[in-house]
């Protein structure tokens, strides 16, 4: 049976397999449920994520239409995201990336609206799009680009409209942060070309910000990206991965920050936050007495500047 490849349909067709996976991400996350079942929901939950976008996007390649009609449908919807907590944003799928032991079921990707079908179906659809991107050839990713253009202007607009509501006091310059869930480093020259367009077409007024903990970060532009390369505790030896143009941040998993780190993100799942256990400085948005859980509430743009900036407190 053909499936229909728009956000809606595919939803629809995976209905059972996204509700179950959401009821997992619940279990794994309980404080009421039995500690070993929620222990081994936490430690299926990347697989289970990767598994079902795979399928995903699976039956988005065997959908029997005429290409260009597979991505007038795909392309019809938003490619980029836009909240209150992470700003303009781009959704890519999980299995994306090179998880570590901590982050694979740790990550707030497995946190109710990130984990709601509508998230998980988008991630996919994305990451369908850029990994057609990374393998096609010149006249294909010519294609895209014309398909992408509308969506870069829309999030270029959003990203500067969102400099209308700083706190007094505060200023920045507008940004997009890519890759809020998975990965775009996967696929390093969808990035960089997704980075040029957006420098380009906001004539250098947007700013293209990554979180990434993957090997081919180095692939990146440094003319053309601002990147947070992440560790944790037990992947600390993935310093060696990042450029030499990279924020090194940190999962503070357990709350246990490191002094390495310019920032350390406190652990925080629905409406917890882990206070910090260790040296370093905190993210002030994940502070467990913070009243405010959006970087722009707290009057933070560290992550969102090139590295070495210096700030009042350095």
């Amino acid at each position: 049976m053909s499936i229909p490849v728009k956000c809606g349909s595919l939803i629809g067709a995976y209905g059972a397999e996204l509700k179950n996976y959401f009821r997992l991400t619940v279990l794994a996350r309980s404080s009421s449920a039995d500690p070993g079942l929620a222990s081994r929901a936490h430690e299926l939950l990347f697989r289970v994520r990767s598994l079902l976008e795979g399928a995903i996007q699976q039956s988005i390649t065997q959908s029997p239409v005429e290409p260009w009609a597979r991505l007038d449908a795909l392309f019809d919807g938003s490619f980029f995201g836009f909240s209150k907590k992470q700003g303009t944003s781009l959704r890519l799928p999980l299995r994306t990336c090179a998880p570590t032991k901590l982050c694979a079921g740790g990550c707030y990707a497995h946190d109710v609206l990130d984990a709601s079908p509508a998230a998980v179906v988008r991630g996919a659809i994305n990451g369908w799009i850029a990994d057609s991107y990374e393998r096609g050839d010149e006249e294909v990713r010519a294609d895209l680009a014309v398909r992408l253009r509308p969506h870069v202007k829309r999030a270029i607009k959003k990203a500067k409209s969102e400099l209308q509501f700083l706190p007094e006091g505060f200023t920045r310059r507008a940004f997009i942060r890519f890759s809020h869930v998975g990965e775009i480093v996967h696929t390093p020259k969808f990035a960089n070309d997704m980075a040029r367009m957006v420098q380009e077409m906001s004539e250098g007024g947007v700013d293209c910000v990554v979180y990434s903990r993957h090997k081919r970060a180095v692939e990146l532009d440094s003319n053309l990206w601002i990147v947070n390369f992440t560790l944790d505790p037990v992947s600390e030896e993935r310093k060696s991965w990042a450029p030499i143009h990279a924020r090194i941040v940190y999962s503070a998993f357990g709350g246990k920050t490191s002094p390495i780190a310019e920032v350390n993100f406190l652990e925080h799942h629905r409406h917890g936050h882990l206070a910090q256990v260790g040296n370093g400085r905190a993210c002030p948005a994940t502070l467990p007495q913070a009243t405010s859980r959006t970087c722009d509430g707290n009057k933070c743009n560290r992550c969102f500047v090139p590295k070495d900036t210096l700030y009042p407190d350095v």
